[in-house]
């Protein structure tokens, strides 16, 4: 699963570090639900760093251009889900502080 590659018929199966790359890149953006869903109850930002968040999400937008271009596919999927993660928290900033 490393390479999005279809160089003959047969399907490779993954090996088990390809695997795990892809479960990990799924589960590790999902981790930041829990301080989006407490930033939106209390209505309070003041201690999120929009330097912080914007450069993540520059980072991400790198990394999924680079993950896209080489056809990575679990590069490709932590990344947007970064930037679906990413994003409410720095709307947050604009919206609670």
């Amino acid at each position: 699963m490393r390479h999005i590659t279809h160089s003959s018929n047969k399907f490779k199966k993954p090996s088990t570090i390809d695997a795990l790359a892809l479960v990990v890149s799924i589960i590790q953006p999902l981790t930041t639900i829990p301080q989006i869903y407490l930033i939106y109850k209390s209505q309070d930002a003041s201690e999120v760093s929009l330097f912080m968040w914007t450069s993540y999400n520059i980072a991400s937008i790198i990394l999924l251009l680079y993950g896209m271009k080489h056809k990575i596919l679990p590069i490709i999927c932590a990344q947007i889900l970064w930037l679906v993660v990413q994003t409410p928290m720095m709307l947050s900033v604009f919206v609670f502080r």
